[in-house]
């Protein structure tokens, strides 16, 4: 998240999914001299969320002393099932998966906060007294995208839901990039998989897969600032975690 402007069992087939080289696997429409296709359903759900904290200090030009704070202090929580359907074909040069259709999604997310003025270091009674007070802030997050599934040089490239901004007065913004995840899969795989093996596949913050870069905790800290002649100090804290699986299996 930014300021606006969560391990399971796999099962016999895991090795062959994750291990394999990317080159190995075909990812293209069947050719001549396929067999006839089986059909398959990808399912890719996860689960997670995270807690934001900015603090905002206002500081004296001369002293640096702290006269106004605004503190936010934000927690998020994201949930998703989705699933496609398939085809994985034996061809002559080798399995091929193809042909995802994505199914209805199950998509959810929900924010709920405070933020809170006051004099900082001074007391409240020596500011203006229109400053001091609190918010609440709640509600779902709206969806701007529901996911995506890719295929590509043997690598399934599966996008989680991308989020929208937050309801007023809340000021986060889910870090959706956070919520990917990308398996490599192997003939062997998909043989097994044609032969009626399902597999399973840990994927989250803990789990990252080729191309992954995950990051559960940013940090920002800055120097004083000036701005219009105010001087003002600004901190926060941001995390967002996030578990789930992929399975693949006949359908």
């Amino acid at each position: 998240m930014r300021r606006r402007g969560l391990t399971l069992r796999p099962l016999a087939a895991l090795a062959a999914l994750v291990l394999a080289a990317p080159a190995a696997v075909g990812l293209a429409t069947a050719s001549a001299g396929s067999t006839s296709a089986r059909r398959v359903e990808i399912v890719f759900t996860g689960t997670g969320g995270g807690r934001y904290v900015d603090v905002t200090r206002w500081l004296r030009d001369d002293t640096r002393d702290c006269y106004a704070r605004r503190t936010s202090d934000e927690t998020v929580a994201v949930s998703w099932k989705l699933s496609w359907s398939g085809s994985v074909v034996r061809t002559s040069k080798g399995y091929v998966l193809s042909a995802l259709v994505p199914a209805r999604p199950a998509v959810a997310g929900s924010i709920k906060g405070t933020t809170v003025r006051d004099g900082c270091d001074v007391a409240d009674d020596e500011i203006d007294a229109s400053w001091i007070g609190s918010e609440r802030c709640s509600g779902p997050l709206p969806v701007k995208l529901e996911g995506r599934a890719e295929l590509s040089r043997g690598v399934l490239a599966l996008r989680g839901p991308i989020y929208g901004s937050p309801p007023e007065p809340c000021e986060l913004a889910v870090r959706n990039d956070q919520l990917v995840a990308h398996i490599g899969i192997s003939q062997a795989a998909l043989a097994r998989l044609a032969g009626g093996k399902a597999a399973s596949v840990p994927v989250g913050t803990a789990h990252p897969g080729p191309g992954d870069s995950y990051l559960a905790r940013r940090s920002c800290s800055a120097f004083p600032h000036i701005y219009d002649g105010v001087v003002y100090l600004y901190d926060c804290d941001d995390t967002l975690a996030w578990k789930g699986t992929v399975t693949l299996r006949l359908s």
